[in-house]
């Protein structure tokens, strides 16, 4: 039962985040989830719509969004347990996935959402940490997103800036926080599922022709989802924690 919980909780996540990020990417419109915004025509056509009334577009990427998401909080249980921890790490699938999708938008990862976001979950896992006595899963933690900030600060210099932003820097701290959290294996494991995630895509977008040897793509979503899978390792036992 518990699962099934965390799998709803991880739905509702998904739905929340995809209208968040919608609403995000203009600094105007106010940031109210669970609305149904269309992505089309921005239009709030309400949650019981899959249809939009105003455009007509199906509501199919928020379906993959919600399936992503509620098997993500599943795998995050799975690596964190019954414990204080699963708030901030429910807290960090739904910022990200609201990035990913900004990502995919406009290829900006929107600082509205990425920098007050990284700042209460750097928060929300500290005050976690400290009621579980998980003070040294902290320290590892907070190094990891010093060590992440570093490696992509100095690949942002290498590449500057094409191809990957100065968004995907600040990103970075959170990923190397609950990555590191877990392991330092776990940490290396999302960089390097993020080389793959990433390399695999830019070969599919060349083989299909959608994109250039000179064309800029979207990074920020390989990096998350290179942090997902390894986090989802740990659930299944793929990848020690640190004891």
């Amino acid at each position: 039962m518990t699962l099934v919980a965390v799998g709803a909780v991880g739905f509702l996540l998904g739905l929340a985040a995809h209208d968040i990020a919608l609403q995000a990417l203009s600094e105007g419109n106010s940031l109210r989830p669970l609305v149904g915004v269309c992505r089309r025509c921005g239009s709030r056509r309400g949650r019981h719509v899959l249809r939009c009334p105003s455009c007509g577009l199906l509501a199919w990427r928020e379906l993959v969004v919600v399936i992503t998401t509620a098997s993500a909080a599943v795998a995050f249980y799975w690596a964190v347990g019954a414990s204080w921890e699963l708030i901030p790490y429910l807290g960090f699938l739904f910022l990200s996935a609201a990035l990913v999708i900004t990502d995919l938008e406009v290829f900006r990862l929107v600082d509205r959402l990425n920098i007050p976001g990284t700042v209460l979950l750097v928060v929300a896992l500290t005050a976690a940490s400290l009621i579980s006595g998980n003070v040294a899963d902290l320290v590892r933690g907070l190094a990891g997103a010093a060590a992440y900030l570093a490696g992509s600060s100095l690949v942002f210099m290498a590449v500057r800036g094409k191809g990957f932003g100065f968004g995907d820097v600040k990103l970075s701290v959170q990923l190397g926080l609950f990555t590191a959290y877990l392991s330092w294996g776990t940490l290396g494991w999302a960089v390097f599922g993020t080389a793959v995630i990433g390399g695999v895509v830019a070969g599919i977008m060349l083989l299909i022709g959608g994109a250039g040897l000179k064309t800029e793509l979207p990074y920020g979503p390989a990096m998350i989802l290179g942090a997902w899978t390894a986090i989802a390792m740990v659930g299944v036992g793929a990848i020690p924690i640190s004891s």
